[in-house]
Parts: structure tokens; sequence; C-alpha cells
């Protein structure tokens, strides 16, 4: 073996060994010297594997670390860059912001070099490994964190677009044209900044050159946004605002840090790692492991960012599929054979995090923790020339999450056109949109994606922001493929997706040719399957469980629904039956804790959206106390409610909550007697969302601790009834009865799905190292 040792100062200390030859570099050590080191044995002609050895610390880089055919490894020897054991090497695209000063108010503010030259303005910022937020309004954590437009205009030749926005909602404020509108559509966002603003009439108009974008995405009407970037906007900790014009950088500290001691850490990369071979010499047999990639930036086009789909966006004049691109990647793979990124961390990036493109084959990404990333997670397909697809790439071990975070169109694991792809035994959860995605042609036309196999992935907690997606998402012609073995659950519904449902799994346009067996699909805010310009019976299907399946707990009776706070629910899909003008909802209710925060309430049993919406109605809990909700007129003035007084409800016992509706009277019932009412007297009015069990309808509020023995009717039942049924808690042989979840179909599971639910996710091996708490 030879050892060398890359000093800050690029001295070389060797020793030989027949083993092969081994670098070891120290943070400070410029990685590019020890590629060219390598370089050098690459040259002469590899005779045995080489690895460089990164000791733990941070490794920043000038510039894109670039491998071509000169660093490649042959299919006898490998080339890796690895941490040294039990060592946390981080190689990283950003930059220490220092010398702070105290500022007005809470603030502090520093100097960025360069800045105000033109260069070095970026668009993320890390206090201590934490994500700090952009200026913006209204603020992130407020109750009703987005406003929405008015409408918008956008003119025929594309030279003028405006949008219109509530009185009050818009300034002239200071350096206006980098303020911008991040505008949710169905399935992807939009990001325009302004460039002239009329405050009195509400009304600005938007920097170009503008594209005409579909009408599921474009802004307009009833459009949910916020608004982004404005030194005006900074008002609470954790925010942080760049002025171009000064290099001022100003940052509020969240509680705790102290700004002489915090590391304030800018992105100043957009790719730390490309590795691009050619058709002749691909890369070859180049691999990085343990390493975590830390740090990039991207800035979006002029005329802002208009979503397509999955971080895809226009760069052109419309929907043109010539002028798409995509946010890019900060490790990007081409014409690579055998390469592997593996047991390390891709984390705190401005776009997305590992991409596999033009002409890569059996190249892998595994036990990585993948996360806190602006788009997309990982990446596999390019082209859709036969030559140039993917082939034979492995996905797999690896923990994904919290992604989308400032493009929310983001999936957790996309693949387009690619052949034989494996997506296996990976985490993947809090996502904006989709979890995984296959596919990329929107009708069955042949094209080379085929034979790929998505399987034994745990896929949870996803679409918490926008529409038409699920945890696994399909497009195309795609014979030969695989989806099975999923253990898929808790599909949300927010309250910015306006359009299109979300499901377990959306199998969408021209998906054709898939076999899918054994998954295992719950908790989903629309159907667990669904079709769309495609049909069930184009592929095979096999012992899928769809629905019906909760977390069970030991219940009142027989089994409950046992709630974590965060992400257990379910919901049964409307019909007219389970919304009377009159009626009575029940409940069984074992709190584990009191709800506090500044919303101490949560949603036991309701129905469409939330209070202030036309035809809710709730049964809730507020801190110890029981009550109900209904609104008969829609808007927050029509919201109208009866609550029990304080100290009713005891921890860890069951309960039964009950309400009525007669037409007259709002009661409220705890344990068999009446303990509030409020008179009404109004016809209510039905509407059309699902009803909820375990949560706010639209994605807020969730219990936590067990419900049990639900039961809706379709009249007001007498106080004597209700008295009865606290007394005899499985009593449902009312006529009247419209509805009942007992959850004890819970214990029925197939012993298939029970091992899809315990083996699905990451394997034994990696669990230990990739779940655990993040910042």
């Amino acid at each position: 073996m030879k050892l060398f040792l890359l000093a800050f100062v690029a001295t070389l200390v060797w020793r030989a060994d027949a083993r092969g030859a081994e670098f070891t570099v120290t943070p400070g050590s410029d990685l590019a010297k020890a590629r060219d080191a390598v370089r050098k044995l690459v040259a002469e002609g590899l005779k045995a594997n080489v690895t460089v050895l990164l000791k733990g610390g941070t490794y920043g880089l000038p510039e894109t670390l670039a491998f071509g055919p000169e660093d490649s490894g042959t299919e006898q020897f490998s080339i890796t860059y690895a941490a040294a054991t039990g060592e946390k090497a981080i190689v990283s695209g950003g930059r220490r912001i220092a010398g702070w000063r105290k500022g007005e108010g809470e603030t502090w503010t520093a100097d960025v070099p360069g800045v105000k030259d033109g260069k070095g303005y970026f668009h993320q910022l890390w206090v201590n490994g934490r994500r700090a937020i952009r200026a913006r309004t209204p603020n992130a954590n407020a109750a009703q964190p987005c406003w929405q437009l008015k409408g918008a205009s956008l003119a025929r030749d594309l030279k003028t677009h405006t949008y219109a926005f509530a009185a009050g909602q818009i300034k002239d404020w200071r350096n206006l044209t980098d303020v911008e509108a991040v505008v949710y559509g169905n399935w992807e966002i939009t990001r325009k900044r302004f460039e002239q603003v009329d405050p009195a009439t509400g009304v600005a108009a938007m920097l170009g050159p503008h594209a005409r974008p579909h009408d599921a995405i474009a802004a307009g009407a009833g459009r949910w946004f916020y608004l982004e970037n404005a030194a005006e906007f900074l008002d609470q900790p954790g925010e942080w605002y760049l002025d171009r014009q000064t290099g001022v950088l100003t940052y509020w500290p969240r509680p705790g840090e102290e700004m002489g001691t915090v590391e304030v850490v800018a992105p100043a990369l957009t790719r730390l790692v490309e590795v691009k071979g050619t058709p002749e010499k691909p890369v070859r047999n180049l691999h990085f492991k343990g390493i975590e990639f830390a740090y990039t930036d991207w800035t979006p086009p002029p005329g802002g960012y208009l979503g397509i789909q999955a971080c895809h966006f226009t760069a052109g004049a419309g929907w043109d599929k010539a002028e798409w691109a995509r946010i890019p990647a900060a490790l990007r793979f081409d014409y690579a054979e055998g390469c592997s990124v593996a047991d390390g961390a891709i984390a705190h990036l401005g776009g997305c995090g590992i991409e596999f493109v033009t002409r890569c084959s059996k190249c892998t990404v595994e036990g990585n923790h993948i996360h806190d990333i602006s788009g997309n997670g990982i990446i596999v397909g390019g082209p859709k020339a036969e030559a140039d697809v993917p082939r034979d790439c492995r996905i797999a071990n690896n923990h994904v999450h919290t992604i989308g975070l400032d493009y929310a169109g983001a999936v957790g694991i996309w693949v387009g056109f690619a052949q034989r792809a494996v997506i296996a035994h990976n985490l993947v959860h809090d996502t904006p949109y989709t979890g995984i995605s296959l596919g990329w042609q929107w009708n069955p036309q042949p094209t080379p994606a085929r034979e790929n196999t998505i399987e034994w992935n745990h896929v949870h907690n996803v679409m918490n922001r926008l529409g038409d997606g699920g945890c696994i998402y399909t497009l195309g012609l795609q014979p030969g493929t695989q989806i099975r073995f999923n253990h898929l659950h808790d599909v949300h519904r927010s309250p910015l997706c306006q359009a299109a449902p979300n499901n377990g799994m959306f199998i969408d346009e021209g998906s054709k040719g898939f076999h899918f067996e054994r998954n295992v699909i719950y908790n989903t805010s629309a159907q667990p399957v669904r079709f769309n310009q495609c049909a069930r019976d184009w592929h095979t299907w096999k012992d899928n469980v769809e629905g019906g399946i909760a977390a069970p707990v030991p219940g009142k009776v027989g089994l409950a629904l046992g709630c974590d706070g965060s992400s257990s629910f379910i919901e049964a899909p409307h019909k007219p039956e389970l919304d009377p003008e009159q009626l009575t909802v029940e409940a069984w209710i074992k709190l584990d804790e009191y709800p506090g925060g500044t919303d101490p309430r949560r949603w036991i049993v309701n129905k469409n959206r939330n209070e202030w919406d036309e035809g809710h109605y709730a049964l809730i809990v507020e801190r110890d106390r029981v009550g109900a909700y209904l609104n008969i007129g829609g808007g927050r003035q029509n919201h109208l409610m009866a609550v029990s007084g304080e100290g009713a409800l005891k921890l860890n016992a069951w309960h039964h909550t009950a309400f009525t509706y007669d037409g007259a009277d709002l009661k409220v019932y705890l344990d068999g007697r009446q303990v509030a009412a409020t008179p009404i007297n109004k016809k209510r009015k039905p509407g059309r969302t699902p009803l909820a069990i375990g949560r706010r309808q639209d994605a807020y509020n969730y219990f936590k601790g067990a419900i049990d023995e639900v039961r809706l009717y379709t009249r007001a039942l007498s106080p004597d009834e209700i008295t009865a049924h606290f007394a005899n808690p499985g009593a449902k042989d009312d006529k009247a009865l419209a509805g009942s979840w007992t959850f004890d179909d819970q214990a029925k599971l197939s012993e298939g799905a029970k091992e899809v639910m315990d083996k699905a996710g990451l394997e034994p091996a990696y669990r230990s190292r990739l779940v655990q708490p993040t910042k």
C-alpha cells in the first residue's frame, strides 16, 4: 500500500503496501489535488484499488469537484473516496459568514463580501446546521400562512403579467425586484419577482420574461401564495434577509443562538460533484462512501420559476417539452458505469440532491440520509433516446425526507425514462408532493422505459402542500415494471390544494403494463388508488390491501384508532348520507395528554375542511373541554360552537362524547349528560369533502390518544338515547345510522400485509444509523 498525506500545505507522505494505494487527506486540503494525484496513477495504469480517506472535518470546495474519464477506475480496480472510519467528513459548497454585529431590535447583521458587486448572492442560509427562513409574509408559523390571490392576467403576447392582491398586501418595498410571490398551483408552484406595484389598486406587474403555464398551475384568483425576500418581512426569530445593494445580511436569532459562537453558512456553489464520462469512455468503478455532501444554492431564471412537475420548469415561453429544464442536483453523473454513493448524507441544499442522467448503468445510491433539500431528493432518468437512458441502477436503503422546502413540486425519488431501475427498501416521508414518481410520458405510446421495480419501500406523510399525487405516482407505458410490497400511508390534503385528490397510488396518464402486488395502502385523504386516462385492467393485480387500515390500539370495545398527534387519521369518502341536515355524531375518546400550544384544539370527527367553511361539522376537544362546531353560511362569521366548561375530560380515561343538531340547538354531551348548548335555528347545507377521524379534515389539528366506536346518525338523538349509548358502548341499532367506525377489523390483517408493514423501508442494518432525530 502507498499512503499519501495531503496536508493543508499540500505535503505528500507515502508508504508502500502491496494491497494498493491509499491517500489520506485532512480538513483544509484541496480535494482537487487529491483527485489529481489519483489521476496520475490512472494515467500510469491502475494495478490495484485506490482509496482516498477523508479525515473528519469540513472540506470546502472553491468550485465543482469534477471527474472525467481520466479519473476512472477500471472493471478490475476501483477508486473510492471515503470518510475515515468513525469520522464525519463533510464536502461543502458553503462559506461561513462571520463578523456579526448587533443590529436594530433583535436582529444582527454581517457584511457578505462580493454581494454588492454582483457576486455571491444566495437564496438559503443555515445556522448551526438548521435552515433559516428567508423573510416572508405571512409567516410560516402563522395560523394562516398563506393568502389568496384576487386574480392574475397574462397578456397574449406574453409581454406583461400582473397579479391582483387584496388591500394592504403589497407595498413599494425596498429592493422591490428582489421580492418574490410564491404561488401554489395544483401539483407545482410558481415563483415570480415584482417589477412594479400599485398599493392603491393592489395590482402588481411581475418581472419577465414570461411564459404561459398550465391552467392547473397558473397564478389566478383564489390561488394561495406567500411573499418572500423583503427586509420589511423580517419580523420573527429564525428569519433572514440579504440586501443585494449593500451586501448586508440581517438575521434574527432563534432562542439559544449566541451570534458570537454560532456557525452561519451560506451556499456558494450550485453543484458539488460532477462525474461525466463520454460515450466512448465512461467513468467506471468510482465510489463515494460515508461522506456528507452539503450546502448548495440555485438561482432561478430571470423570469422566475414556472414549475411543470417534479422540479422541472419551463425555460421558454410555454409548455413545449424542448424548453423544459430541471433544478440541478448537488451531485450529477453522466456516462457513468458501476459508480456509487453510499453510507453518507446529502443535505442542506438549495437545489436537488443527486441525479444519474445520461447513459448511466449499474450505478447505486444506498444507505444515505437525504434531507433538508429545496428540490427533489434522488433523480434517475435522462434523455428519451433509447441509447441514453440509465440502465440497471439501484436506489436502496436511503432515508429521504424533508425535501421540497423551496420548490413544493418536489418528490423524494424521481425516475423518468429508465430501464431495470430498482427502487427498494427506502424510507421516504415528509414531502410536499409525491413520495416516489415513475415515468415521464403522458400517454401509452412506447418509450425506452421498462422493467423497473419499486419494492419494499415505506412511504408516508406525503402530499403536505400540493395535489394530484400520492405515495407512488406513475406515467406511461412501462412493460415488465413491478410495484410490489410497499407500505404506503398517511397521504394528506392541504388547505393549499384546490383541485385533484391525493391518493396512496396515483396511476396517471398512459400508465400501462405494471404488475401491482401486496402493496399495503391506508390513511389516504382520497381513494387508495386512482386512475386518470388509464384503467385498472391495463395492469395486473395480486393481493393488494387498499384502505381500511389504521393504527390499532386497545379500545373501549375491541380495538380503537391510535392517534399519534401528527399523522394518524382515517377518512371516509363523501356521500350524501354523511352530510344530513340534522345529525348526531358520537365517539369514545381517551386522551394521552391535554392539547396545548397556540391552538389547543383537536378534531375527533369532522367533515368539510375547517370551521370557516360552509357545511363544516365537528366533534372536538379543547384542552380539557369537549365541544362541537357547525358552519352554516360559510366564513368566519358563521362559525358556530358549543363547548363544555373546564375540567370535563380526564387523562388516560375513556369518555363518551357526542353532539346533536336538530335544526334548532347544537348540544354537546359528555358521558351521557348534556354539558353545553347553543341555539342556532338555521338549516345547515351539506358539503362535499371527506369525513375525517383523528384530525381536522384539511390536514391540521391531529388528535393524540385513542378514538373508538364512532357513529353518525341522520337525526338528533334524544338525551335518553345518548345516555343509553354511554351505558352500552356497542349500541348502534338505530335506523338513522349513516356511518359506523369500530376499528376492530385491524386484527384481520393478512399475514402478507403484516409482513409488508414489518419489512418495508430500511433493512435492519440501516435502520439504527439512518433513523434518528435530525436538525
